[in-house]
């Protein structure tokens, strides 16, 4: 398909010679000698290029493309016509928008190879646009996919669990090894949930910026339930948990949904970093006018050049103890997320002693 060019040129002689120029190149022309008529034209159809007189009886080239890139679609690229040759009136038309200047009198093979030239760029640059749009939309449909898969595993998981819950509370396994497995069950189907939450709002994240519904919280009820998720693996792990909370700070303002999966991530990420003997320590402390929430372990420490990256999504940083595997890369890059939709932050430290101290510091607010 033929390109488009626009020209606009108030002297005759001149913008015949254009015509004629770029016509015997195979380019379809729109020309006119009018600001009045460009904009018709432009509108009409838009060009891939315009060549612009910058004197015009009814306004001035300049303005012209000024006008142009308020519209909603960027303008294509404007060569300018003009008869000076000052310094000035150069730097104007680059400030204005323009790609390049010819200036009067002109060599029709100066004119012919600067148009070729700036089509040729655009369609490269037309080029690299669309492939970047198709691989955009591509990634939103694995995305999507991903979504929807993740999503749809929540119902069934969900069942699962709730069944596990039904069985342990009706009390329809009278041996205790059986009903201790039953209870193992339920909690690695709610740590299941967990992760599939965190992925759907890593998600979100990645579109808009999680949203927190801050509560009064308990933090000891709060933790009372942490214990109780983790009750299988302080056993399996012969790793004692330990977590302890202020009486001044029991209950404070926060989304205890983030909160509680922030520490739930925070602790695993603990545990799976430490090995069988060693203490997990979840402690609450005022900050000024910050509330902190620190995890602690005596794991493997998080390398300084890693600190920053463990946060990211699917960066698991290498924190490997001899505890069970449950690192996805996921975890952390939610954390980071949920803190910082509480207004708060959460990064490392390196522990005294060895290990290391996760913080989660967020305005304090008290019920």
């Amino acid at each position: 398909m033929s390109h488009r060019v626009l020209v606009v040129e108030d002297d005759k002689s001149i913008l015949d010679i254009c015509n004629m120029v770029l016509e015997s190149a195979g380019l379809a022309v729109d020309s006119c000698e009018t600001v009045i008529d460009a904009r018709r034209l432009y509108l009409a159809g838009r060009p891939d290029l315009a060549i612009l007189d910058i004197g015009l009886p009814d306004g001035n080239g300049l303005d012209l493309l000024r006008e142009w890139k308020s519209l909603p679609e960027a303008p294509p690229p404007v060569l300018f016509l003009t008869a000076r040759g000052d310094l000035k009136t150069r730097l104007d038309c680059f400030a204005a928008g323009g790609y390049d200047y010819v200036q009067k009198p002109f060599a029709a093979e100066e004119l012919l190879a600067r148009t070729k030239l700036h089509l040729k760029i655009k369609a490269s640059t037309d080029r690299l646009f669309k492939r970047n749009h198709e691989l955009e939309l591509l990634d939103r449909a694995h995305q999507d996919m991903t979504d929807m898969i993740v999503h749809d595993l929540k119902a069934p998981l969900t069942s699962i669990k709730g069944t596990l819950d039904l069985v342990r509370d009706q009390g329809l396994i009278s041996q205790r090894s059986y009903a201790s497995l039953v209870k193992h069950a339920g909690h690695a189907a709610e740590f299941m949930l967990l992760m599939l939450n965190d992925l759907l709002d890593m998600s979100q994240a990645a579109q808009s910026r999680l949203q927190a519904h801050p509560t009064p919280v308990d933090l000891g009820a709060m933790f009372d339930k942490l214990r109780n998720l983790f009750a299988g693996r302080v056993k399996n792990l012969n790793m004692p948990l330990v977590m302890r909370v202020p009486p001044d700070l029991q209950t404070v303002v926060a989304d205890h949904n983030l909160t509680f999966r922030l520490l739930t991530n925070l602790i695993a990420n603990a545990m799976k970093a430490s090995v069988s003997g060693d203490t997990v320590e979840v402690d609450v402390a005022r900050h000024e006018t910050n509330l902190d929430l620190i995890v602690s372990d005596r794991g493997r420490g998080v390398p300084d050049a890693q600190k920053q990256l463990i946060f990211k999504k699917y960066e698991t940083g290498g924190r490997t103890g001899k505890a069970e595997e449950t690192g996805t890369g996921i975890g952390l890059a939610f954390c980071a997320a949920a803190a910082a939709a509480m207004d708060g932050a959460v990064w490392v430290e390196d522990r005294d002693g060895g290990g290391s101290r996760f913080i989660f510091r967020m305005p304090l607010k008290t019920a």
